[in-house]
């Protein structure tokens, strides 16, 4: 099978780290520097007990919901050979991308039976402008991560299946290690935990034969070793890996975390502008502001919705013309094969021999299905700490992009049998577009290597944006401009959510502290505590600030709550 598909393989490979090549000097800011350059557990290899039995910010002295080992010894692999210098850290990420965008080709290429409809779906994987903010994020590395284990254990799933289709058989090295990457992918990011069903989803569209439910119940037994793993994760991610209350971000309720239908109302407004961000990628950026919708006829939920709806619908009438067509059996190798070495030297040649039609309903089974169960963990069924962010489209896009590349090429042998013209008109469009995707993609990567000008971008979309205030002025601070680093900071607090973030506080608080204004100092600190009285740096110095005027009990006070 390589040896057949090893041009286009070579063509997605350079394509992809070409234009990822634009981000390998940029700089590690933002979480990186909690998540590598100030985190301790990440420096050597010394603490590989406490990087799997505590949270991602522990070695930062922080607690987090997150529980990613693997992915901070990645972090350690890349400090240990050269501490943070950015080059090994995006190469890595880099490649993790390009190596998805292969996977996704040599998933896709025996199911359609056709090269370009997966070569256009990984190409369009690869270099479409919503990914550069999980690869070129060194910390958001958990995407390209666990989506690669993730693809390569559906891969190998899928090559066992024409070695022995037999459902109970489980004496194909190539399952059990399938079911070892899933732990690997869950280690990554906590969502694949989904694996199981996507699993369903891809088997009943392109793996089995049977009718529909019949290929759903087929599915649920094959993927039952898989749902196990994720069973045993979430108990213990409930239990003795519960850091931070693993099913809700927000330390106190609100109106957003007491309502479900607000949150699924509002996530049918961030899934509006994900659809218009897949089609035109303008105006990335990585703070965005959706507000709490509270109604159902609140813009754009009612749009949202008719358009779920209408994917239902298109689903239903494909299923209806399905029932009518039934679908051929998938040939059984093992039936067909003698010996073991039979079976090892035919493997490629069976997957290309994959006999039956795609159906329609099949294929939007496929594309939709994976789509919204993978959007599952951010649809806000499941209380977290923001709404809409660029990167949670990295592994629900493998689904729609599949079905944009099996439709183009559908629509390319039709145009091609009948209409020549419009058949080159097509090709010409189709690549400014994907040339359009490319030079965006490049460009995205280019401002993240500046990480003021990054910020600065950011605020012409979300200008009250506390968080980016707070980094923009921590950058400031960095390179010695105090007075923009204050204003920064000043802006954040003065900002409608200001007061209840600590950060911004405790940073202008450091500024007064170093100007000798101990008085306004304590004051912000004060201010950090109010805001997050389990933030132990502002309590550190004020103890120390309390231990240098003598007032020895008040020290001794802060550094308890410590």
């Amino acid at each position: 099978m390589f040896k057949g598909y090893k041009y286009l393989i070579l063509i997605l490979i350079a394509a992809g780290f070409f234009v990822y090549t634009f981000n390998l000097n940029n700089p590690l800011f933002w979480d990186d520097s909690d998540w590598i350059k100030e985190n301790v557990f990440v420096h050597d290899f010394s603490h590989l007990k406490e990087i799997f039995t505590q949270n991602i910010l522990s070695g930062f002295g922080l607690n987090s919901n997150y529980y990613r080992p693997l992915l901070l010894l990645s972090f350690a692999f890349n400090y240990v050979i050269h501490g943070i210098k950015p080059f090994g850290y995006h190469l890595l990420s880099n490649s993790f991308h390009v190596a998805n965008g292969v996977l996704i080709f040599l998933l896709l290429a025996p199911v359609f039976r056709r090269r370009l409809p997966a070569f256009l779906a990984a190409l369009l994987f690869l270099i479409h402008p919503l990914q550069t903010e999980a690869v070129t994020y060194v910390s958001g590395r958990g995407d390209p991560m666990s989506v690669f284990f993730i693809l390569l254990a559906l891969w190998l799933f899928l090559k066992s299946e024409f070695v022995m289709s037999d459902v109970t058989n489980w004496k194909n090295w190539r399952r059990w290690l399938s079911l070892g990457l899933l732990v690997l992918a869950i280690l990554s990011r906590e969502t694949a935990i989904l694996f199981p069903a996507l699993l369903i989803i891809f088997f009943t569209a392109f793996l089995s034969g049977d009718r529909f439910w019949k290929s759903i119940g087929k599915s649920l037994l094959k993927s039952l070793p898989y749902w196990g793993i994720a069973v045993v994760y979430g108990i213990l991610r409930l239990t003795v890996l519960n850091f931070k209350n693993t099913l809700n971000f927000f330390s106190e309720t609100n109106i957003y975390t007491q309502h479900l239908s607000y949150r699924l109302y509002t996530f049918g407004h961030a899934l509006f502008e994900y659809f218009k961000l897949i089609f035109v990628p303008v105006g990335l950026h990585m703070e965005r502001d959706i507000p709490l919708k509270t109604s159902f006829f609140q813009w754009p939920v009612p749009l949202a919705i008719l358009i779920i709806a209408l994917i239902i619908l298109v689903l239903f009438i494909f299923y209806r013309g399905e029932s009518q067509f039934p679908r051929r059996e998938i040939p059984n190798p093992k039936s067909q094969i003698s010996n073991k070495s039979q079976i090892q030297n035919s493997n490629d040649q069976n997957i290309s021999n994959f006999e039956f039609r795609i159906s329609n309903f099949r294929l939007w089974f496929f594309g939709w299905g994976w789509f919204f169960v993978a959007m599952l963990p951010v649809s806000g069924i499941v209380p977290i700490n923001a709404i809409m962010y660029e990167h949670w489209l990295y592994l629900p896009l493998v689904g729609l992009f599949a079905l944009a590349g099996f439709y183009l090429d559908k629509l390319l042998t039709l145009l091609r049998s009948k209409k020549a013209v419009f058949y080159y008109l097509l090709i010409a469009v189709l690549a400014a577009y994907l040339s359009f995707f490319a030079v965006t993609s490049i460009r995205r990567n280019i401002i993240w290597g500046s990480p003021i000008g990054f910020y600065e971008d950011i605020l012409e979309y979300s200008p009250y944006s506390v968080r980016i205030l707070n980094n923009l002025g921590n950058l400031y601070s960095e390179k010695g401009d105090i007075d923009n680093a204050a204003r920064s900071y000043t802006r954040a607090i003065e900002s409608p959510n200001g007061n209840v973030f600590a950060q911004p506080h405790y940073n202008l608080g450091n500024i007064y502290r170093d100007r000798g204004d101990i008085g306004k100092a304590i004051e912000e600190y004060k201010n950090a505590i109010k805001a997050d009285s389990k933030f132990p740096f502002a309590y550190q110095n004020l103890a120390v600030i309390y231990a240098s005027r003598g007032e020895l009990s008040e020290a001794a006070r802060m550094l308890e709550k410590v």
